[in-house]
């Protein structure tokens, strides 16, 4: 669910009522009526007006001359203007009901404390239905005149952040998609500093997408933390601790940068150093911790590797034998078959089924798609997407099945080149759309359809690949190391 306000308060209330109840600009105003209204103005929720119908004109016109009634018997005039504008959508293909609208009008009201909830006067509000926008996106305009009913102003200060956690908590309650970015969704939405300087250095993705990835893919490979510092060495990633007060011997938190030298042909003269936390709450030393084995040794080792300076040696992982994308995809196979007992409301397990499913794809990724993110990994961004839970809810899980994911992962990381590889990236594009139709289930449309969407598209052109050479075009994605391709 999104919002958008009006940047400019308006200074003229019947030009906006018009304009709610008329075509629009590009006739892409539909089914208009009244969602929800302040009592003062009289009208019943659900009433249907047409401005083209005279009768209907007449009404809108009163309603109109209502909303404003009281500022101007009293002769107020509110600097910067009284109209505040706001309108609410919804993403394509998902919908609410009336009473559902309603009932986030009002919401959105009291939060902003425009009725007598607040302990002072009301306002005078309107909250019209306009059904699906041109790009689908099914919406409802708020008009409030912020003058009150006693003649003082109602204060619209951090209006933004107050209608954002609005729309937060509508997700939750009506079971809609989780808009990306916003506090509290998970994951941290891209700033407008780094989208414009990933196209001036000309990236692929800009940093904190990527290092989120490879964090990611990392910590679902890893057996202990030590391990997991040792993955991110290994790709490419610069650490930092963050140390408990009191020295160096607990470490409660970090940082990561990409490894390529600040002023290197196409970077920036700034490293950009991103905490856990900053690439998405479930990516926290904290939240990581939970999925890894411990002991006083294990603690000491993982000390001891986050202190290692950059240029020590350190070992790496075993590769593993061909035939365990087999034993691998058999794995996926089992946990798909476990989910589909699983509730749709059971949220915790199946964004732990997300989360282990993007650790997957994402170790894969950085395996194949070094030069430029694919398939893989916007799969693997799709699932981590999924796989957030908002505040309050309960965490990603894992249970049953889920445990042995980690497996796949490193199998996923390490394994030889085999024919297998094409039978494990059946049984994830299986387990994605067995997720999809969760979302779906919950009516999270949106979600649904860009899980279907990586599933069915995305890694679908990843099993382009065959044991012959391909001659027909490039790769769908780049691999700087062919004799390790899918299904080569």
């Amino acid at each position: 669910m999104n919002n958008f306000i009006v940047p400019k308060r308006g200074d003229k209330t019947t030009p906006l009522v018009l304009y709610l109840f008329g075509p629009g600009r590009a006739n892409e105003h539909r089914d208009q009526r009244v969602i929800a209204a302040d009592g003062t103005l009289g009208i019943a929720d659900g009433t249907e007006l047409d401005i083209n119908d005279p009768g209907d004109r007449a009404e809108i016109m009163a309603l109109a001359a209502q909303m404003d009634a009281h500022r101007k018997a009293m002769g107020v005039q509110m600097p910067g203007g009284h109209v505040w504008h706001c309108a609410i959508s919804l993403p394509p293909g998902e919908k609410l009901t009336d009473a559902q609208w309603a009932e986030a009008a009002r919401t959105a009201i009291s939060a902003m404390g425009f009725d007598d909830s607040s302990g002072r006067a009301p306002c005078r509000w309107l909250a019209v239905y306009h059904g699906p926008s041109l790009k689908g996106n099914e919406h409802i305009h708020l008009a409030v005149n912020l003058v009150r009913e006693d003649g003082t102003f109602a204060t619209i200060w951090r209006d933004r952040k107050t209608m954002s956690r609005v729309c937060a908590e509508l997700e939750r309650r009506f079971g809609l998609s989780v808009v990306h970015g916003r506090a509290g969704a998970g994951m941290p939405g891209l700033s407008r500093a780094e989208i414009e300087r990933a196209a001036r250095e000309g990236a692929a993705e800009p940093d904190r997408i990527r290092l989120a990835r490879i964090v990611r893919g990392c910590a679902a490979a890893a057996r202990t933390e030590a391990d997991f510092v040792q993955r991110l060495r290994r790709a490419g990633v610069m650490v930092r601790p963050r140390y408990a007060p009191g020295g160096q011997t607990r470490v409660v938190g970090y940082s990561v940068a990409l490894r390529e030298p600040a002023g290197a042909p196409g970077r920036s003269g700034t490293r950009v150093w991103l905490g856990g936390g900053r690439l998405a709450r479930d990516l926290t030393l904290t939240r990581l911790r939970e999925h890894w084995k411990t002991s006083p040794q294990l603690e000491a080792e993982a000390v001891a590797e986050w202190s290692r300076r950059r240029g020590s040696q350190m070992p790496r992982s075993a590769a593993y034998r061909a035939n365990s994308w087999e034993q691998a995809a058999a794995v996926v196979n089992r946990v798909r078959r476990e989910l589909a007992a699983v509730p749709p409301d059971a949220g915790a397990v199946w964004a732990g089924a997300a989360r282990e499913a993007a650790g997957v794809l994402a170790v894969w990724s950085m395996r194949l798609e070094v030069h430029r993110p694919g398939p893989l990994a916007a799969a693997a961004d799709a699932l981590a997407r999924s796989a957030q839970t908002p505040i309050g809810a309960p965490r990603a899980c894992r249970t049953g099945r889920l445990r042995d994911m980690r497996g796949v992962a490193m199998v996923a990381s390490a394994a030889d080149a085999g024919a297998g590889e094409r039978m494990l990236m059946r049984q994830l594009i299986r387990l994605i759309e067995t997720i999809a139709d969760m979302h779906q289930a919950r009516g999270q449309a949106r979600q649904a359809a860009a899980l279907a969407a990586a599933a069915r598209t995305e890694l679908a052109r990843v099993q382009m690949y065959r044991a012959e050479p391909i001659t027909a075009g490039p790769p769908p994605f780049t691999s700087p190391r062919p004799d390790r391709g899918i299904g080569r």
